[in-house]
């Protein structure tokens, strides 16, 4: 059993272990996720509509031409920022870390690099290492059902 403090007893629970992982080499640019974590895919489809409206309201903005008065520029440049605050909110939701700010090195998650806004390079990266994962994690699950059900079906 666990330790007891006061009125407590603590119990060791291992269910989220996170593990490091570091962005393009760069050892100042290290992330820590649960990649076992089936929240994930709630969390992400709730989540994905406003980071998509999010990320064209940014993009247009930051798109602005033209003569603009100081004015215009300080509430475009607050709006962004807010825009951007909301998005790296959101990503760090999905992924249930502070990792937002680290994956994107700092640049508006609603950016374009290649055709594709920032944060959903970031999820595509991601999401690649939790699916792996969830797959490993689910036939280890079919494995320990299939023993634990074997005598009483007589299936091998």
């Amino acid at each position: 059993m666990g330790k007891k403090v006061a009125n407590y007893t603590d119990i060791q629970l291992d269910i989220g272990s996170k593990e490091q992982f570091r962005i393009n080499g760069d050892d100042s640019r290290i992330i820590e996720l649960d990649v076992r974590d089936l929240g994930i895919l709630t969390r992400l489809q709730e989540s994905y509509p406003r980071l998509e409206e999010l990320g064209i309201k940014g993009f247009e903005a930051d798109d602005a031409t033209g003569e603009i008065d100081d004015e215009t520029f300080n509430n475009m440049v607050t709006a962004l920022n807010s825009i951007n605050k909301e998005m790296c909110d959101i990503i760090n939701y999905v992924f249930d870390s502070d990792i937002a700010e680290t994956c994107s090195n700092g640049k508006p998650l609603y950016s374009m690099r290649s055709g594709q806004f920032i944060f959903e390079i970031i999820l595509d990266a991601l999401f690649g290492l939790y699916s792996e994962n969830i797959q490993a994690e689910f036939n280890q699950m079919s494995e320990r059902m299939r023993a634990r059900t074997q005598k009483y079906t007589g299936n091998k």
